[in-house]
């Protein structure tokens, strides 16, 4: 007998969409919505910037945030096989952008101006097709050199003085490494297998190492010790009261200067959400190969659409300035990896994504858990920028098939994270070309691979 062939989860076509609903089309997985629950209430760690920047009071800044993660759902919801996050790392990038404004309203309609055509990039590469095309059509070199650049950029911005190592180095360092153990040692992996902690611990991948950096940062003083906030159970947002202060509406539409002069920063931004596109589509990719009982659908025109619409809503509305993103990166992993166990520990993929977003949700709405979890916003941040960096990383070096890309790769990639995307894409660019690196690529290693 033929093998059955792996099927899509059920879903409603809607155009370009997949419509897919929670408990119709798949059931909620509890370890993923356990650390939504949890580990979510690090969304309100951009309150700060929020209140910084964008000039809103403490209040408006936690209603922004709630808008924010409700549009996560919007990729489960829509088909897209991802957890959904920030273009975080964007943020350094777009803070000394912003810096060059004067406070107030000036500063507000550069960050919207710079979100909308953000946006509308997303949306023009999603509705042309040329996505995927892009997707496709850049060297294997470039794809390797942008995922590359990740880890050398977040290590550059931790490493300073006023860096998360500097200023909480026990908490960050034992939580980052306690997630790496968890993910990727081969001797977890079989210590799992003969204790019951150890596979708890295992299947709820971020949640553990964040609690053991709050617990260490509490014990060597880097850490405010946690305090539950008791006197509101639900945070009902204020969206009339930021609509009213910085939307589109209250404030009025940018000038065309303001649109022009985002226009390089916006492209920048665009080639660094890029890498979390190639990102994505390897992890369900490598997922797909573990499990031959479902077929996921990735595709990177249907992702843009919806990450255009995060941040064209945003834009309009609320301007976000760690913007709209396509991917969690450390979450995802956590999730594809728990889905290779097979179906006993996780029906369909969707069920885990969609399952974390929710959690998120909930979390960032129920004040005493997101008020109990505080302290630790700042190096739950800073090791998710850290494991996502080794991510990426691991998943650049796929990407150089020959010895001309594993030349120009790493040396693009060090010039993105320290000179700008503009600069080392045109220093791979040329190098690509003056080296002549055309050869067919197959998605593995090539046979024909060039020497120096």
């Amino acid at each position: 007998m033929k093998p059955k062939a792996a099927q899509e989860t059920p879903y409603l076509p809607l155009g370009p969409f997949k419509l897919r609903l929670p408990f119709i089309h798949y059931r909620l997985e509890k370890v993923e919505f356990i650390q939504g629950l949890i580990i979510g209430a690090t969304a309100l760690s951009m309150m700060y910037y929020i209140m910084d920047y964008i000039g809103l009071s403490e209040e408006l800044a936690y209603s922004v945030v709630i808008f924010e993660v409700m549009l996560y759902l919007l990729h489960g919801l829509l088909g897209d096989p991802v957890v959904p996050g920030w273009i975080t790392a964007a943020l350094p990038l777009v803070l000394g952008y912003l810096d060059g404004f004067q406070p107030g309203v000036e500063r507000v309609h550069a960050m919207m101006a710079l979100q909308l055509l953000v946006a509308g990039i997303f949306l023009f590469m999603g509705m042309t097709g040329l996505a995927r095309r892009f997707v496709h059509l850049v060297p294997n070199a470039l794809k390797g050199a942008i995922l590359m650049a990740a880890p050398v950029s977040v290590l550059n911005q931790q490493l300073k003085a006023d860096g998360t190592l500097h200023t909480h180095p026990f908490s960050l360092i034992i939580g980052f490494l306690f997630l790496v153990i968890i993910m990727y040692s081969t001797f977890y992996q079989k210590w799992r297998k003969q204790s019951r902690l150890l596979d708890l611990i295992g299947q709820y991948g971020n949640l553990f190492p964040y609690l053991l950096a709050m617990l260490v940062g509490v014990l060597v003083g880097e850490l405010a010790a946690p305090a539950l906030t008791l006197g509101t159970l639900i945070k009902i947002p204020d969206w009339s009261g930021v609509i009213h202060q910085v939307s589109v509406f209250a404030i009025g539409v940018p000038s065309l200067n303001l649109f022009i002069q985002a226009i390089p920063l916006a492209f920048m931004i665009y080639i660094i959400a890029f890498g979390d596109f190639i990102t994505a589509k390897s992890l369900v990719k490598d997922a797909m190969a573990e499990r031959q009982d479902e077929s996921i659908d990735f595709d990177e025109n249907r992702s843009n659409l919806i990450s255009g619409i995060r941040n064209l809503l945003l834009g309009l509305l609320m301007p976000f300035p760690p913007f709209a993103g396509p991917l969690w990166a450390g979450i995802m992993v956590s999730t594809t990896q728990r889905y290779k166990e097979g179906k006993q520990a996780m029906q369909t993929l969707f069920g885990g994504l969609v399952s974390f977003r929710i959690g998120t949700l909930l979390c960032v709405l129920l004040v005493p858990i997101s008020s109990f979890m505080q302290p630790v916003f700042s190096v739950a941040g800073a090791i998710t920028l850290l494991f996502q960096g080794i991510v990426s990383g691991r998943i650049g070096i796929d990407y150089c098939h020959n010895d001309l890309d594993r030349l120009i790769a790493p040396f693009t990639a060090v010039i993105i994270a320290l000179a700008g995307a503009g600069w080392g894409l045109l220093a791979g660019i040329t190098l690509h070309v003056l080296l002549g690196n055309f050869s067919a690529r197959t998605g593995q290693a090539e046979t024909d691979e060039r020497s120096l």
